[in-house]
């Protein structure tokens, strides 16, 4: 990557515009490499239903109807001068170090004739100073009454969204985007309750969700407090942690699409419940995809694929109470939006730009913030098991010293099928 050493025991300094230019350099070359691939005759990648391949895990189970994967998440940033990586750490499953373990996820898919279906999820990832960290994400089963109709309970992400229940593996960026991090217990709300699902016309999908949370670990900062404080209450002070979900939670989502052009589809979410200040919490969400020159891959509507350009934004909103030791109540409001493009250069490669944005919020000593990302994301294998993602952040925020940071990422993956149209349950 343009002659770029990381050292584990040391810091990668760059000026900003020098590796800016760098970057795009890289990028091109990257862009012409994906091109050139098209025009080579490679042998293509054979799986034959039912067969086992143990090198790549390709129809590994265990007895019929338990299917294992495994993804390995390395990553390393380099920023400009003074500039520290995990300043540019929204939620605990983005990079905290200059290079290190993002992540490696464990998950056991349950398929019982279609009928029981669910999942165990776990991972482990590093923090600040490579200090390791594990959680169990996910275990849920569901009942399928019949083909419109499921029911089910365990820890699961709530389906919030378009990207609230993507594992770290599947996210099409780097990092988690900052609205979902901000609003959702940093990008993964936790459940350990029950859900219903309930199939629609138009390849429409309600989710709604009743149960308490699972809270991540707190003993890391990723995020600058600044200097202010509401002057009636300024012995007492806010914890933005405390702004998420920590008691019971109730939602419903609902994700459909168009009647007349199936390549759009909608999202509509609200949640309620208790926050760490003891008062009640509202989020609010709408979002909008749609698809051009997308192919339907079986999921009822055109999906992203080669020559495909896809255009998503979702907003979300909420509305939060804290209550004081006085017993005094204090209303905040909070809101964020994250909008991405993305062109398919090949079946192997992609192209996306990113740009978040969360309002300031002063009493729990937020600041309003700006990301711009472009990412360039390609599988390096014929299976497409082995993927690269090289990405670049501008971060416009008080919050934090420096606004330059530029990434590249690897990712290994075992089971389940490889490459961008990997059926993941996630």
């Amino acid at each position: 990557m343009d002659q770029l050493q990381f050292d584990c025991n040391s810091k990668l300094i760059v000026k900003p515009m020098k590796y800016i230019h760098s970057l795009l350099l890289v990028t091109a070359f990257s862009v012409s490499f994906a091109s050139a691939q098209e025009g080579v005759e490679e042998d293509a990648f054979e799986y034959t239903v039912g067969e086992v391949n143990y090198f790549t895990g390709e129809g590994a189970n265990v007895g019929g109807f338990l299917f294992p994967e495994l993804f390995v998440i390395g990553t390393g940033g380099v920023t400009e001068s003074g500039g520290d990586i995990s300043d540019f750490a929204s939620g605990v499953h983005d990079p905290f170090n200059d290079v290190g373990i993002q992540g490696i996820e464990v998950d056991l898919f349950v398929n019982i004739n279609d009928v029981v279906t669910g999942l165990i999820a776990g991972s482990g990832f590093q923090v600040e100073d490579h200090e390791w960290q594990a959680e169990l994400e996910e275990a849920f089963l569901h009942y399928h009454v019949n083909d419109s109709f499921a029911i089910g309970g365990g820890q699961f992400l709530n389906a919030f969204g378009f990207t609230s229940t993507q594992h770290v593996h599947a996210w099409e960026f780097v990092n988690q985007n900052l609205v979902n991090t901000r609003m959702l217990n940093e990008g993964h709300l936790f459940m350990q309750g029950g859900e219903a699902i309930f199939q629609t016309p138009n390849a429409g999908v309600l989710t709604v969700a009743l149960g308490g949370v699972a809270s991540h670990s707190h003993d890391h900062d990723h995020e600058h407090e600044e200097e202010g404080h509401d002057e009636e209450h300024e012995e007492e002070h806010f914890d933005y942690h405390d702004a998420e979900f920590n008691d019971w939670v109730f939602s419903a989502d609902y994700k459909f699409r168009l009647p007349f052009d199936d390549s759009i589809l909608l999202s509509a979410s609200v949640a309620t419940g208790e926050n760490g200040f003891g008062g009640d919490q509202h989020l609010y969400g709408v979002g909008i995809q749609k698809v051009w020159n997308g192919h339907d891959h079986g999921n009822g509507g055109p999906d992203f694929c080669e020559e495909a350009f896809m255009f998503r934004s979702e907003f979300i909103g909420r509305s939060l109470e804290a209550i004081h030791e006085d017993g005094d109540v204090e209303q905040f409001d909070d809101y964020g939006l994250s909008t991405l493009l993305a062109y398919g250069l090949s079946e192997r490669t992609t192209l996306s730009f990113r740009h978040d944005w969360v309002s300031a919020l002063e009493e729990l000593e937020l600041s309003d913030t700006h990301r711009f990302s472009p990412a360039l994301t390609t599988y390096i294998d014929p299976a497409q098991r082995v993927r690269m993602r090289l990405q670049y952040d501008n971060v416009q925020s008080n919050a934090i010293d420096s606004e330059h940071v530029a990434w590249i990422q690897f990712q290994w993956q075992w089971g389940g099928e490889g490459g961008s149209h990997a059926s993941h349950n996630h």
